[in-house]
């Protein structure tokens, strides 16, 4: 990219960006739009030091990086219009476009969410011996963030092919930096990582240029990430209807007096490069390639309404198998174990990542490290957003990894990349990227780890669109679950129950499929019908064994997926029996036992003779002490009184 196509495409974006605030003010552009006015020298100064095959991951004020990188403009606008022509087909938005084949991996509503997805796609080049790059951009306040810091410490300890671009306009939506940062320049943050890090003037593209290629060339030799700051101005308030009261005149005038286009117009005359007819020409071009967009987004169709689910999930995956369980015994945790170790066998695009992982803090992965070596079995820090942040850019990149979480309670320490990223990426890109993560996490009661490391937390994950959840309930569901788990296109939590890591099965030695939203009847029956997940499968076995003396017969059925949840298998036996009885651990306000109820109450009312029953934890955090945890675990005698209790409907 020479100096005229620097100051082409600048001229491009700012024009594209005043458009976009001519739509929100009359009402053609809904929702927010952050544009980046005064800041279009750094996106086409750091794009034009990358290659086609570099990746980047942006902001919520992204609409230049897109540009800069190719983006079409008509489609963007589009997409900004809502329109079903647009990049993402109108599920993105401003604040989510996103261009797969450029390798755009997506804007980010979340601040500092972007520093997490570069990490990944940095894992995934080094990871198959790329030469690409993986660069992210975000603004100052987002080095504040939590996600930022652990990114950046993991880019460095692993020698990362990122490079972080911090554009500094000054300001954290209204706050200004001496009052969001206790630190400044920004740069000395990423310092303290012990990489290099640079600040410079964002307002010069080739300035920019230059400071780029130097850390692009130092990540693709191998020598690991570098942190770029550039100070810039944003014209516009941080939103489109912003007021921006709180920054006065003066301070607007000498931000906009260093403005981007009008000092390199100024230089390329000054050198002789391009004369003023030859400049007028290109912004006469330029503006008529705005229009014609702004004219493309308003022509196009909107969506269509019937196809509002279209993309949540990925269509298809693994043919499902389901072989005799044979004679061989093993452990649950021995089962998922060799589900992995089988998989990484087949694709080497599975990896495992994780705290501990080389041990194993339960077995699951213990030994993974001397077959596939730690280049695929990577302990990190104790850094769950870093963990899940950085597989979910690994899995955009091109990667099938496997993160492990050590218990399910810390996965409220990585829900964004969970539920605002690893969820919702393929939905707003319009179905342009798969998310192949699975993320599995030890969780229930029983052995006395107290509040904050005995969790159930399936039915808040069951709560979350494009998430797939799985709760096995014995080792040959868990090797063949966790085979469809990796294999699938779709991020997945694999919720296991430590208690059943020791409980064995017959499990065969090959490797086989089981489908997801496919229930087990665990035993049948006519009188009442239990469904129960994880060890509360076994409780109700049990009791269903002892009633039989009672004459009493429960069908008892393990869902073993939740989302999908197989309704079919569960309406049926509701059919034949009438009665309900829902058995987990978690708590009972909001639970998947509510769901279960509302599934029965809307679709299988007919069918009913009793309320539906539900036991679980009684709405408390899990106690330490062995006497008040067991009574917060439903018991076989819970189980027995709320059987005969639906058993005295006739």
């Amino acid at each position: 990219m020479d100096r005229r196509e620097m100051l082409e495409t600048m001229q491009l974006i700012r024009e594209f960006e005043l458009a976009v605030a001519r739509g929100v003010e009359e009402g053609e552009v809904p929702g927010m739009a952050h544009l980046c006015v005064g800041q279009e020298a750094v996106a086409v100064g750091v794009a034009a030091a990358l290659a086609p095959s570099d990746f980047i991951s942006s902001t919520h004020r992204a609409h230049g990086h897109c540009l800069a990188r190719g983006v079409d403009p008509a489609r963007m606008m589009a997409e900004i219009y809502g329109k079903e022509a647009g990049l993402c087909a109108g599920r993105g938005g401003s604040l989510h476009v996103m261009d797969r084949e450029l390798g755009i991996l997506g804007a980010n509503g979340i601040v500092g969410g972007s520093s997490l997805l570069a990490v990944g796609a940095g894992l995934a080049i080094k990871s198959r011996g790329g030469r690409a790059v993986s660069v992210c951009f975000l603004g100052d306040d987002a080095t504040n963030i939590g996600f930022f810091h652990e990114a950046i410490n993991l880019a460095a300890l692993w020698r990362l092919p990122v490079v972080f671009v911090c554009e500094n306009n000054g300001y954290g939506v209204t706050t200004p930096v001496r009052v969001h940062s206790a630190v400044e320049p920004m740069a000395r943050k990423a310092r303290a990582y012990g990489i290099p890090a640079v600040t410079a003037d964002g307002n010069d593209p080739e300035q920019v240029r230059q400071v780029t290629a130097r850390a692009v060339e130092r990540a693709r030799s191998g020598q690991g990430p570098t942190f770029l700051e550039f100070t810039v101005w944003r014209w516009r308030g941080h939103y489109e209807g912003d007021p921006d009261t709180y920054r006065d005149a003066e301070e607007k005038r000498a931000g906009e007096a260093r403005d981007p286009i009008a000092a390199l117009r100024a230089r390329l005359l000054e050198r002789g490069e391009v004369t003023e007819g030859e400049l007028r020409e290109m912004e006469g071009r330029v503006r008529r390639r705005i229009q014609a967009a702004v004219d493309f987004a308003r022509r196009a169709p909107d969506p269509d309404p019937s196809e509002v689910g279209r993309d949540v999930y990925a269509a298809g995956g693994p043919p499902p198998s389901e072989p005799p369980p044979g004679d061989r015994w093993l452990t649950t945790s021995e089962a998922i174990r060799e589900a992995i170790a089988s998989e990484m066998r087949r694709d080497p695009r599975v990896v495992v990542l994780g705290e501990d992982v080389r041990f194993g803090f339960f077995g699951v992965t213990t030994g993974l490290v001397d077959e596939f070596g730690e280049d695929r079995v990577l302990d990190t820090p104790i850094s769950e957003n870093a963990i899940v942040g950085g597989a979910v850019g690994a899995a955009l990149a091109g990667l099938r990894p496997v993160a492990e979480v050590m218990f399910q309670d810390f996965l409220a320490a990585c829900f964004d990349p969970i539920v605002n990223q690893a969820a919702k990426l393929r939905y707003m890109s319009g179905g342009q990227c798969a998310v192949p993560l699975v993320v599995r996490s030890p969780g229930g009661a029983g052995l006395a780890f107290g509040a904050q490391h005995s969790q159930s937390l399936e039915a808040l994950f069951m709560n979350v669109p494009g998430l797939r959840v799985v709760v096995p309930s014995n080792a040959y569901d868990a090797k063949g679950l966790m085979i469809t788990a990796i294999r699938s296109d779709d991020p997945v939590l694999f919720l296991e129950h430590k208690l059943l890591y020791f409980a064995d099965s017959p499990v065969p030695e090959e490797s086989y499929a089981l489908p997801f939203g496919k229930a087990a009847v665990r035993r049948e029956g006519r009188d009442v019908t239990v469904v129960a997940l994880g060890t509360m499968v076994h409780l109700a076995l049990e009791v269903a064994e002892e009633l039989l003396a009672d004459g009493v017969e429960l069908e008892v059925i393990d869902p073993r997926t939740l989302s999908p949840l197989d309704r079919d298998t569960l309406l049926a036996s509701l059919e034949k029996t009438g009665r309900l009885l829902v058995v987990e651990e978690g708590p009972l306000t909001g639970g998947v036992g509510a769901e279960l109820a509302a599934l029965a109450s809307s679709e299988g009312f007919r069918y009913l003779r009793a309320p539906v029953e539900r036991l679980g934890n009684p709405d408390v955090p899990v106690p330490f002490s062995k006497v008040l945890e067991n009574t917060v675990i439903p018991s076989p005698e819970d189980v027995v009184r709320a059987v005969y209790k639906l058993m005295s409907y006739r």
